[in-house]
């Protein structure tokens, strides 16, 4: 199919909308078709193969390097969807929902609505997101105003902190 140029019956479509989550482990061949607004997590990573790229050219008429060999090696076939267990953890007036842990990093979506207990941070550090709403990112004695579209990393050395407001988060850390 990849040498006939079938992509149509290759790649599986999705149809998406706000609010989806997906994960799509290594060696998952994926695309983000146009006008879709993503947030990735991902592991680090300096490797990215290029299987297909619509025909697309730039400005000159030339199409892009593609990797079909390198794609091919890399790429988990057949197709296994991952099974996803969300753990959901109420505290007050915030619901913690873990979307997603594996080897090296896990996802999860906060839906803050008021105020938060008191969040004891246990890894190194805290990458997230404001997806949704307005509130505040309250350490210590500082305040910080957070609005969607917002990001934010705490690093080691806060270990405390709480969040207030009608916001959600999609909060990222390593395991």
């Amino acid at each position: 199919m990849v040498n006939e140029g079938r992509w149509e019956d290759l790649l599986l479509k999705v149809k998406v909308k706000p609010g989806d989550f997906f994960y799509v482990p290594s060696g998952t061949i994926h695309a983000i078709g146009s006008g879709i607004l993503i947030l990735e997590s991902q592991q680090s990573s300096d490797i990215t193969y290029r299987v297909y790229d619509y025909n697309r050219t730039d400005a000159q008429g030339n199409k892009r390097d593609l990797h079909i060999r390198q794609s091919i090696e890399v790429t988990q076939y057949p197709h296994q969807d991952p099974t996803l267990t969300y753990h959901i953890k109420q505290e007050g007036q915030a619901v913690f929902t873990e979307l997603c842990r594996e080897k090296y990093f896990s996802v999860s979506k906060w839906d803050i609505r008021g105020q938060s207990k008191t969040i004891t941070k246990d890894w190194p550090f805290l990458l997230a997101s404001a997806i949704k709403g307005n509130g505040e990112l309250v350490i210590g004695d500082k305040t910080f105003s957070l609005n969607t579209g917002d990001h934010f990393i705490l690093p080691a050395a806060i270990q405390e902190f709480s969040l207030e407001g009608q916001c959600e988060l999609i909060v990222s850390h390593v395991v």
